[in-house]
């Protein structure tokens, strides 16, 4: 949650479960329903076009949202894989311990920021994410990242000061927390499937591998055997067969 949030009174037991999801999922709904489709687009085809180009893309986000931060960094990273620019992709909460030691040594307000410097070429791509839009520590990324020649993009709940800053940006999730943050991520996962050629990426059983009947490992042993020409060891698992050439490990 970002930290500019306030939280919710305390705890009602005296709600009713069952009406808060549907209430949730209604606004949920409505939330989807009132996307600026136009903005959406702009944002996403920024990191299509940096991804395709080997550009950098630097995450940032406060509370849930540095958690999508990480989510979107990995989801970029596995789908540009077969892309030939080799393009990097950052969250800058991902390593705790830079965080905590900038916090510690200079501030709360720099720990985006620092991370730049020295890191951000110009061209580079600044994704921050946020529910309040006025979270310091972005509006400073922001500024450094302008100084720095990035283009800076905003995904928030609320048009504050992070947006003016954005050279693109989109505000979505009608400021509540729960949904600013689901739309972080389902951005995220937008930027997979067009990378994918607009195709779903759908988990299907009968692509999944499972020990053949006549494996002749032993479970505990951690020698797997092979399957396709390939050993697989997994100390302390019983056997899991190796897909054979040609075949996708993307189930495994």
């Amino acid at each position: 949650m970002d930290e500019n949030v306030l939280m919710t009174p305390a705890l009602d037991t005296d709600v009713d479960t069952e009406t808060v999801v549907k209430q949730y999922v209604d606004d949920l709904t409505l939330a989807l329903a009132e996307l600026d489709v136009s903005s959406l687009t702009d944002v996403l085809q920024t990191l299509i076009d940096a991804l395709h180009t080997g550009r950098r893309i630097l995450i940032a986000g406060n509370g849930g949202s540095s958690t999508a931060a990480i989510h979107i960094a990995a989801d970029l990273a596995a789908a540009s894989g077969p892309l030939t620019a080799s393009p990097q992709i950052v969250a800058l909460t991902e390593n705790i311990a830079r965080v905590l030691a900038i916090a510690n040594d200079y501030s709360f307000d720099e720990v985006f920021s620092r991370q730049l410097v020295g890191r951000a070429r110009p061209g580079d791509v600044l994704l921050l994410l946020s529910v309040s839009g006025r979270s310091a520590n972005l509006v400073r990324a922001a500024k450094t990242g302008r100084e720095l020649g990035m283009t800076v993009l905003a995904a928030v709940g609320n048009a504050g000061g992070l947006a003016a800053l954005a050279d693109r940006s989109v505000v979505f999730g009608q400021a509540d927390y729960g949904l600013t943050e689901d739309l972080h991520v389902a951005l995220g996962h937008m930027a997979v499937r067009v990378l994918g050629g607009g195709d779903a990426c759908r988990y299907r059983a009968e692509s999944a591998y499972s020990p053949p009947a006549d494996a002749s490992a032993e479970p505990g042993t951690g020698d797997i055997g092979s399957a396709g020409g390939e050993t697989i060891t997994d100390p302390g698992s019983a056997a899991i067969a190796a897909p054979a050439p040609g075949e996708s490990r993307r189930q495994w």
